[in-house]
């Protein structure tokens, strides 16, 4: 009995970390020494921004008080909830933080977190299918192992699907596409690769779900020339 239970365990427990690890490490590093770890702000000029670009009210800001920066959507349809890093929030030049804040709210926009969600129950009900085939112990933590670790790979996947997603719709939504840029460096510069990139391309593939830095600055270029081409000023407003 105990044997059973420890698979299921296991599996759900490797799912959801080889699924969602840059995120989950993220979050559990930026909890720091302050007492309060989230601050409610209500700032007119983001909420402001986000309705006129992208339709979306946005009722308060949660600041997550950490000296890394980093942004984040949360939240269910019609209850959007964005959080921003107090580092990205103070340091962050507004061009900055807006690339930020589309790209999160491209996530809600086009519906990544339910899609994911369903996706990842279905796999997690298949794998208990499976699981239930296996009565050997300890083999039946081994096949736990692989299919979790299979399972997180594919919805890495999905995830960098997703990510590239948002940074489209932030790139053809932004203002100015150089704050797409600027904000990526910034990034860059404070974790380096550590939750984007690896030297190994398998690696890479299998476990990176972020769109990498010099694609995302690709990207804002490809909008600029395209806004030349166009005739458009490389800032615009909606």
């Amino acid at each position: 009995m105990k044997g059973n239970l420890l698979k299921y365990i296991l599996f759900t427990i490797v799912l959801a970390y080889t699924s969602s690890w840059s995120q989950i490490n993220l979050l559990l590093s930026s909890l720091g020494k302050e007492k309060t770890l989230i601050t409610v702000v209500e700032d007119k000029q983001i909420q402001q921004l986000i309705y006129d670009k992208a339709n979306v009210d946005i009722e308060k800001i949660k600041i997550s008080e950490t000296d890394k920066p980093f942004g984040m959507m949360v939240g269910i349809p019609t209850k959007p909830q964005l959080i921003l890093s107090r580092n990205l929030y103070d340091t962050f030049t507004p061009n900055e933080i807006e690339y930020v804040v589309l790209h999160e709210v491209g996530h809600y926009k086009l519906y990544h977190s339910m899609i994911e969600l369903i996706v990842g129950v279905f796999l997690l009900i298949i794998g208990i299918i499976v699981l239930r085939k296996t009565v050997l112990f300890p083999q039946s933590l081994l096949i736990s192992l692989f299919l979790g670790l299979i399972f997180g790979v594919l919805m890495i996947r999905l995830g960098r699907f997703h990510e590239y997603q948002a940074d489209n719709f932030a790139v053809k939504t932004i203002t100015d596409p150089q704050g797409m840029i600027k904000a990526t460096n910034k990034f860059r510069n404070f974790h380096g690769k550590k939750y984007t990139e690896n030297k190994n391309k398998l690696i890479q593939f299998l476990f990176y779900r972020g769109n990498p830095y010099d694609n995302r600055i690709k990207m804002a270029e490809t909008e600029i020339e395209t806004r030349k081409l166009l005739n458009l000023p490389n800032s615009i407003t909606k």
